[in-house]
């Protein structure tokens, strides 16, 4: 497989039993479809090691806007997203084979953003809170405005009939 990034040979490494994919050219990770689950939080040995293994390959100059190819699918383009709601760390995933890259640093910030999956959990309903509140103020507000533009119809209505 390549690095989608460099186009380099991605170099596969065993981490407590499971065997992924690495970039020594971009510090980027290819995890297969439910191998991330063993990696992402913070009291998961496997993710620790990882990380620290990763930190000595920094990236040169690399355009983190263009969109990849899948380095197991190279004729599918993977789908770019925020990894939590706190729109903090973007990850790009194969729509085909469902597996996971993570650009240099990626996997060490989801780890520290979410030590657990209690903290995940919590910034999902924290995230759809907010976006409740802010539709429920959105719909008062467009409420009051087609009130408010009503009561300006009626009043033209009674002033031009009296």
């Amino acid at each position: 497989m390549k690095c989608p990034r460099t186009a380099s040979e991605l170099t596969p490494i065993k981490v407590g039993g499971i065997t992924v994919e690495f970039s020594k050219a971009s510090g980027g990770v290819f995890f297969d479809n439910y191998e991330l689950m063993h990696f992402d939080e913070e009291h998961e040995k496997r993710g620790s090691v990882l990380v620290e293994h990763l930190s000595q390959f920094t990236p040169s100059a690399i355009d983190y806007s263009q969109r990849i190819n899948c380095p197991k699918c190279p004729d599918i383009v993977m789908r770019r997203y925020f990894y939590s709601p706190k729109n903090q760390v973007e990850v790009d995933e194969c729509p085909g084979c469902g597996g996971m890259w993570f650009d240099y640093n990626e996997l060490a910030k989801i780890r520290e953003l979410f030590p657990n999956q209690q903290d995940r959990d919590k910034a999902g309903k924290d995230f759809v809170l907010a976006m409740l509140e802010t539709n429920i103020q959105k719909s008062h507000d467009m409420k009051i405005q087609q009130k408010d533009a009503l009561a300006q119809k009626l009043q033209r209505f009674f002033i031009s009939v009296f």
